[in-house]
């Protein structure tokens, strides 16, 4: 039996995470035989907020063995287990909630049918440079949605996309020649992290009128 509960599997806004391991990726069969990609090792996920985390072990499959399976637990602050999860990272991952039942968290959605054409993305991948009615005229100059070059690409201009790569790249080492490269405005590096420096909606407010673009 298995059940869908995507909004009780969203994390609550106030948390924090943070990876502390990741898994290794491997591309198998280069020389000879299918080539695929397969993760293995474990990735943990603390919860800073809460002292929470979950520990996910994505397993090598083998020669015989199962490809791409997942297998994880959540552990409260204390240690104490809170839930089990598995599934597979290509296919879909689910809390256990008994031998017989399971609770989908994320289920992989189905290729494009015109995925060829849009360089083997994703549903979500293929939208992600799209500037919806909601966002027009609220993005700064410098999101990257803008960037002449990767539009270009997407269209399938590759004369012009390669005409405004090689002019973007100029920019950028004009800058550095004058000693002006671009700092990042609101964001700021604390370790390993990057943190929210603020200034972004109060920017936006004032319609970016002192934000230059980089394109």
């Amino acid at each position: 039996m298995v059940s869908t509960d995507l909004s009780r599997a969203r994390k609550r806004e106030s948390d924090t995470v943070a990876f502390r391991t990741k898994p290794s990726s491997f591309m198998r069969g280069l020389m000879m035989g299918t080539k695929y990609l397969e993760h293995t090792g474990k990735m943990t996920i603390d919860n800073v907020s809460t002292g929470a985390r979950c520990v996910v072990d994505y397993r090598e499959s083998g020669y015989w063995g199962v490809p791409n399976q997942v297998y994880g637990a959540v552990y409260s602050p204390t240690g104490e287990i809170e839930t089990n999860l598995e599934g597979k990272w290509d296919e879909g991952f689910a809390r256990k909630l008994s031998p017989n039942h399971l609770q989908v968290l994320w289920r992989a959605t189905p290729w494009p049918k015109n995925v060829l054409d849009f360089y083997g993305f994703t549903f979500w991948g293929i939208t992600l440079n799209e500037v919806t009615e909601d966002l027009e005229g609220k993005l700064p100059p410098t999101d990257s949605r803008y960037r002449p070059d990767v539009r270009a690409l997407e269209e399938g201009n590759l004369e012009r996309a390669e005409a405004e790569k090689e002019r973007v790249e100029e920019l950028q080492r004009e800058r550095r020649r004058q000693a002006k490269d671009r700092e990042p405005r609101w964001f700021r590096r604390e370790g390993d992290e990057w943190v929210y420096a603020g200034g972004y909606w109060e920017q936006r407010a004032k319609g970016w009128k002192t934000v230059e673009s980089l394109w």
